[in-house]
């Protein structure tokens, strides 16, 4: 009993002298808004490209679009200029900051912009925003972006972690501390034997890009990623559509004058439980584009995108970026004359 108090005080002493001492560490107050804090960066690449360049359509996804479309075969089959945008590991939230932020700030706007996506990952706003991909949305938002706080992160918490967030500064800063303790670890010894912080990042690198991985394990990885899609929360758009960025970005590219077409590609990452509900949600988004004067090219179910067109379960390889670049284009066209 003795030392279950003591720990107790010890504890409650450690809580409170962090309460103290990390606000101000990393400016933060309390209590605050619950939900992570961007900084005032706004990362304006694609806008300065835009203007510069003037292309008429943006294409935006992630690693899938970056292997499965041509953007020079489709400006050729097109006949328009095209400009890509596909940053490996991004999702809707993102997507929808480099829309505000970038293509809708820009003083040229494109007149269609493409967005490659897979399934329901539209409306899902908590998908890839957290860990390092939050780093990476974090380039494109502004200090203020309270949509993308709540929809991305306070709508997917209980209450206790929207308390913790509120009032727990240690809660709050877990991430930050975590990190200076991963760095401490990795850059303390390396600089005795001559090897500064640069050289231990490219020794890591290269190990890690070396390694002997077995394929599988990577396959595997990826489709309990990509899992989160497929559950039947997520599959219900009825219930997420409202939370989502779709609405959002609709708004914004009409706002602007802008097209926007949603490209859905084909994955074989759903399993066979999911099939009637992601047909459903599928009509579902499909009515829903129709009812916003969205464009909606889907070629998630076309059966000329067999087995061996993929090279791993998500990607495309040569040969199917090749015919997905030729649909998207033989759509395009239809919708250039409606």
């Amino acid at each position: 009993m003795r030392f279950f108090l003591k720990f107790g005080l010890i504890l409650t002493i450690l809580l409170i002298v962090a309460s103290i001492l990390l606000p101000p560490s990393y400016d933060l107050t309390f209590p605050r808004e619950p939900g992570p804090v961007t900084d005032r960066r706004v990362r304006t690449d694609h806008l300065k490209y835009l203007e510069e360049r003037q292309p008429q359509i943006v294409v935006m996804g992630d690693s899938t679009l970056e292997l499965g479309l041509d953007t020079e075969a489709l400006a050729e089959q097109t006949g328009k200029s095209v400009y890509k945008i596909a940053i490996p590991g991004s999702a809707s939230a993102l997507w929808y900051l480099i829309l505000k932020n970038n293509i809708a700030e820009s003083t040229y706007k494109p007149e269609y912009v493409l967005i490659v996506f897979r399934d329901s990952i539209l409306t899902a706003p908590g998908y890839r925003v957290h860990g390092s991909y939050f780093e990476l949305v974090d380039e494109y938002a502004r200090r203020n972006e309270p949509l993308f706080i709540q929809k991305s992160f306070v709508n997917l918490m209980n209450p206790l972690e929207r308390a913790a967030e509120k009032y727990f500064p240690l809660y709050v800063t877990r991430t930050q501390i975590r990190s200076r303790i991963d760095a401490g670890i990795r850059y303390l010894l390396p600089p005795i034997f001559g090897c500064d912080k640069n050289c231990v990042d490219y020794s890591l690198g290269d190990i890690f890009a070396g390694a002997d991985l077995e394929p599988q394990a990577l396959v595997d990885a990826v489709g309990a990623a990509e899992s989160y899609l497929y559950t039947p929360e997520r599959l219900d758009f009825a219930s997420q559509v409202g939370d989502s960025y779709l609405p959002e970005m609709i708004r914004i590219a009409q706002e602007n004058g802008i097209k926007l077409v949603f490209v859905r590609i084909k994955v074989e990452t759903a399993d066979s439980a999911s099939d009637s509900r992601l047909a459903e949600y599928l009509e579902s988004l499909r009515t829903y584009l129709k009812e916003q004067d969205a464009y909606l090219l889907d070629f998630g179910d076309d059966p000329r995108f067999t087995r061996d067109l993929f090279r791993d379960v998500v990607h495309l390889n040569e040969e199917g970026k090749i015919l997905f670049t030729q649909l998207v284009a033989e759509g395009l066209k239809e919708i250039f004359t409606d």
